[in-house]
């Protein structure tokens, strides 16, 4: 049997478990950075560097509240870049009523 394994894997930098930046963070904060690296795989490529989520995709993405969503996104402001954005609709090129977060890893 072989140590390394094809398959569905994520890549994650060790300083989620190492450096000072993370080591206050909650459960939850660092699930949902765990979550958010997928998601940057997942929605990311040549031509954009970011990604959108609502509290409620994530809510969904991660199993938790929303509420805990919320509080795990604070936590996460000094390793995650965050911005509130309008969508904007591909059929009608109509900006959304309601603003969603932009999110993009810091390095």
């Amino acid at each position: 049997m072989s140590k390394y394994k094809e398959g569905n894997y994520i890549q994650l930098s060790r300083e989620l478990f190492n450096d000072d930046r993370f080591n206050g963070l909650s459960l939850n904060a660092k699930w949902l950075y765990v979550v958010l690296n997928e998601l940057e795989h997942k929605f990311t490529g040549k031509k954009e560097n970011y990604f959108f989520r609502s509290n409620e995709d994530l809510a969904n993405d991660t199993g938790l509240s929303i509420s805990s969503v919320k509080r795990a996104k604070e936590e996460l402001r000094s390793v995650v870049q965050m911005w509130q954005m309008h969508w904007k609709d591909t059929e009608t090129g109509k900006l959304s009523k309601k603003k969603i977060t932009a999110f993009r890893i810091k390095e």
